[in-house]
């Protein structure tokens, strides 16, 4: 399928890359005449939407609300150059992931995204469980995109996506955030660079794949390489679907738990079954997840925990999980990403799900594409559980 394919097809309602598609009834026969009528960067660019925070809990915690930062905002012109930068790497980082870090890492020191990579560093320097969240817009995305479709979307997308702007700005946030990117070989068959994106006979899941809401979680909580960062980047929405990426730091959260409550959270009297894809798209058999506490692991403000899917093994541990996602209903934000818009999360410092407010176009949200990378601290931490003759692919 050919990109003018795609965007005739999509050039009422969708935002494909940088083209805010909404142009009502307006026939559009090339892929010129679809970006005289919307022009990159002018006012009928998708906004991203703001920051919501929503209490649909029956707790009232007064003035506590999550801790989501200001926006770094990429400039018109610092985008586009950056598109053209990476738009000519011609490594697939499909089939040779080796060359393509090094292609990205080259442009990095570029005066181009000498910006990005200041804004990086002084992340950096922040602690995480005071600020759990890097969060960009107007961030480069290819200009031209494939249609995934909602039978095979991750073959689609190897098939078809000739340039890899997502990919390369993915990968450029983790090097400047000295960040490394990993793959499991039961999620995509080990692609680094995965993809929210619905498929068919996974709708209903509680993974990357669904359709439908994804309940509040911690990514990957009870697996045995479990990533410190989770980094999401919008490439394809509808803005009229109103579909928001929630979440609630866990300084926050812990906050207003009761002594108690932390108290049976830190006890190992919880499970949580391995996660949905892992268990029914992967070729490894993990056998039974572990019983664990929710808080603890990493580190003290941590928390291990899949609502709906971690259980109390107690009625004492029960009854803190109810409390805890009550506490999560509380404090939740949410923004619906659209395409450019960026969200780096610390997975240990965080939570977060998907919330699916209101659908006008169920079709389009089929075609709802979001890019994200899982990073760890350290490769060296995880060697033990990582592919033989592989670099960053973990066995599981």
């Amino acid at each position: 399928m050919t990109i003018q394919n795609t965007i005739l097809r999509n050039s009422k309602n969708f935002s494909y890359g940088l083209n805010a598609i909404s142009v009502g009834s307006q026939k559009l026969n090339t892929i010129n005449q679809c970006r005289s009528a919307i022009q990159l960067g002018s006012k009928s660019s998708v906004t991203p939407g703001d920051i919501r925070s929503y209490n649909t809990s029956n707790v009232d915690v007064g003035k506590v609300k999550t801790n989501f930062p200001k926006p770094f905002v990429f400039k018109n012109n610092e985008r586009n150059s950056i598109i053209e930068l990476f738009s000519q790497i011609t490594v697939n980082p499909y089939k040779n992931y080796q060359d393509f870090n090094a292609e990205v890492k080259s442009i990095l020191q570029r005066p181009e995204l000498q910006r990005f990579t200041e804004a990086c560093d002084k992340y950096n320097q922040t602690p995480k469980i005071d600020q759990p969240i890097f969060y960009a817009t107007n961030c480069p995305v290819d200009r031209e995109l494939p249609v995934l479709g909602f039978d095979n979307p991750v073959q689609a997308k190897r098939d078809n996506k000739s340039t890899f702007v997502a990919e390369a700005f993915l990968l450029a946030y983790a090097l400047a955030a000295s960040q490394e990117p990993i793959g499991y070989i039961n999620v995509n068959e080990g692609d680094i660079f995965q993809d929210i994106k619905p498929l068919k006979g996974m709708e209903n899941t509680q993974s990357q794949k669904a359709l439908n809401t994804i309940n509040f979680h911690k990514d990957l909580a009870n697996h045995f390489v479990r990533p410190d960062w989770v980094n999401i980047l919008g490439i394809v929405g509808d803005p009229r679907n109103n579909i928001l990426t929630t979440f609630v730091d866990n300084k926050t959260l812990l906050s207003i738990l009761p002594e108690h409550v932390i108290n049976e959270l830190q006890q190992k009297s919880y499970h949580t079954p391995f996660d949905d894809l892992t268990v029914l798209k992967g070729s490894k058999k993990l056998g039974e997840a572990d019983v664990h506490p929710i808080i603890g692991g990493k580190g003290p403000s941590d928390i291990r925990f899949f609502e709906n899917r971690t259980k109390g093994l107690t009625p004492q541990s029960q009854d803190a999980i109810n409390q805890l996602t009550n506490a999560l209903h509380t404090l939740k934000v949410g923004i619906n990403i659209q395409p450019g818009v960026f969200v780096g999360a610390a997975n240990n410092e965080c939570t977060h799900g998907k919330e699916v407010i209101e659908i006008k176009d169920k079709e389009s949200a089929k075609e709802r594409w979001l890019m994200k990378t899982v990073n760890v601290e350290s490769l060296e931490e995880h060697k033990k559980y990582i592919l033989n003759g592989q670099e960053r692919i973990i066995n599981g």
